[in-house]
């Protein structure tokens, strides 16, 4: 394989801004660490990509992931759809992401998916590592944080209380993209939901390489 590379880029669709704002560099910082452990040396991975489906959109969420993968299928060799679970992984699996990407296969067969579908909300991965809530929270941010944040009841509200707490006046959300490039990657594999994902998202780079002309 001398000579030769692989090129990667995510397409990411995800229920709503805040999710784009965290999982667009959550996915800049992974894949990349993904890709160059599996192929070390022969990886060009591009910015991950946040999609929709474009106007007029369809009215079934299903429907509107298939068109929005179709319409970045020129432009991306892997899709990451998004869900939150509330609480209920294998139904917001079952409901909200498979029906997409079913409709998506049937267009595309070979197009190569990836689930995320963090226990309730993605703010539960947010709440996983002290070191970036040290500014506002300072030596007592590691007490402060859930001992088990997939276990929170509404994240959200634990984030936004957490950070009120720490004197912050802007809305939790504006911060989101802040903690998708700061959360530490290996606090997040300590919990079950991203080690789910990060193992689908590992297997989608294997399938993107061996449709490239790569073996295993």
């Amino acid at each position: 394989m001398t000579g030769r590379r692989l090129y990667l880029r995510a397409g990411l669709y995800a229920e709503g801004p805040s999710d784009y704002d965290f999982l667009l560099p959550l996915l800049d910082r992974l894949l990349p660490a993904l890709a160059s452990s599996l192929f070390p040396g022969a990886c060009d991975v591009a910015d991950s990509l946040g999609i929709d489906a474009p106007y007029p959109a369809p009215g079934e969420r299903a429907e509107r992931i298939a068109a929005a993968i179709a319409d970045r299928l020129a432009e991306c060799t892997l899709f990451v759809i998004h869900a939150d679970s509330k609480g209920d992984p294998r139904y917001a699996r079952q409901s909200c992401v498979d029906p997409g990407i079913d409709a998506a296969r049937r267009a595309s067969p070979d197009v190569v998916t990836v689930t995320c579908v963090p226990v309730r909300e993605t703010e539960a991965w947010m709440l996983v590592d002290a070191e970036v809530f040290r500014p506002w929270l300072g030596s007592g941010a590691q007490s402060a944080l859930p001992a088990e944040p997939e276990r929170e009841a509404d994240p959200k509200l634990t984030l936004g209380r957490l950070l009120k707490e720490g004197g912050m006046r802007r809305k939790p959300e504006r911060l989101h993209r802040l903690f998708g490039e700061e959360v530490s990657l290996e606090a997040l594999r300590t919990l079950p939901a991203f080690q789910l994902f990060e193992a689908e998202l590992a297997e989608a780079v294997r399938a993107v390489a061996r449709s490239q002309g790569w073996s295993d």
